[in-house]
């Protein structure tokens, strides 16, 4: 039986509680944020920040290493261009935290009374006190200081949830002209790789962390300062020249689903046992959204479930070794 393939954080924690797996499945880290990787029993790791690959080939000179995220495996069928004239200039989709720093948003709009601006996000926590505050405090500081900025899923006098689905959020990028992410703190957005491409070029402060920064090129987007001042000046020249940017050009050759899994699948074939099909990997699937990961609990329960299912395969393993 060839092996399959988990996409894990955390990948020695959770051996701990299921030893099992490892017997199962080839087990790749998906990092998730920014730093370096660190787990020790992981068969390939993706590498989110970049600036950390030296680090990480020190660390673990018998792994394989692929300067991959999430953000990478956007699909570039589902995210694409539509032809529509947009109704927006400015686009971000960022959840209500403070680190998303909206209010340099909210500063910029105020600056550019003509530009219409769109923004909406999920809560990270489930909207916990101080996530609905930072959003009430933004939609209130917006009303006052930039009413040019529209909040779709908070305008009503009950909010909603904002879509996930890949067509929703495709059409909404497509409703702008330009990305804008303000975030200090963060990993590897999807939300960039998907505005690229749609062939939208994006808009990233110059602190925020290495992997937030990757794939911005003079062909993709402009990197601001954190002030409002510097973020107007840069959307005026952006929506100003426009026609010089080929973001979706520069991500068909560089990042995407159709490149990232190759990669992968490569891979994986590279570390079958002998005797594997080489067409054993060819279904391995993942476009990197949140969909399709499970957290917590559930991930857990999934996991739990997972071994269950596959414990007659495995004589081998001593029962006590099972974790109920």
């Amino acid at each position: 039986m060839g092996k399959g393939v988990l996409v894990l954080n955390q990948v020695d924690q959770i051996l701990q509680l299921h030893p099992a797996l490892k017997s199962l499945f080839l087990l790749i880290e998906r990092k998730g944020w920014h730093g370096p990787n660190t787990s020790m029993r992981a068969d390939i790791k993706l590498v989110e920040d970049s600036s950390t690959m030296e680090t990480t080939k020190r660390f673990s000179p018998h792994n394989i290493l692929l300067e991959l995220s999430g953000g990478d495996f956007v699909d570039e069928q589902a995210l694409r261009p539509l032809g529509h004239d947009p109704d927006f200039d400015v686009i971000q989709i960022a959840c209500w935290s403070q680190r998303k720093r909206l209010e340099l948003m909210v500063d910029a709009a105020a600056q550019l009374p003509e530009i219409r601006f769109v923004h909406f996000g999920h809560f990270e926590h489930d909207g916990t006190p101080e996530e609905l505050a930072y959003r009430q405090a933004i939609i209130e500081r917006a009303q006052r200081e930039a009413p040019n900025i529209h909040f779709p899923y908070v305008d009503a006098e009950r909010p909603s949830d904002p879509p996930q689905d890949k067509t929703a959020i495709n059409t909404w990028i497509n409703r702008a002209r330009i990305g804008l992410l303000t975030t200090h703190l963060e990993g590897h957005p999807r939300f960039k790789m998907e505005c690229l491409s749609a062939d939208r070029p994006m808009l990233i402060p110059s602190d925020t962390t290495p992997p937030t920064r990757k794939h911005i090129t003079p062909q993709t987007g402009l990197i601001f300062d954190p002030s409002a001042d510097s973020l107007s000046a840069a959307i005026t020249t952006m929506l100003g020249r426009l026609d010089s940017f080929s973001p979706r050009e520069y991500l068909l050759t560089h990042s995407g689903q159709t490149n990232t899994l190759r990669q992968v699948r490569e891979a994986l074939r590279s570390l079958a046992a002998p005797g594997i099909p080489a067409t054993h990997y060819d279904s391995v699937d993942w476009d990197g959204r949140n969909q399709n990961l499970h957290w917590g609990l559930e991930a857990m329960n999934h996991l739990t479930e997972v071994k269950e299912r596959y414990r007659p395969l495995l004589p081998f393993c001593h029962p006590h070794r099972w974790v109920k």
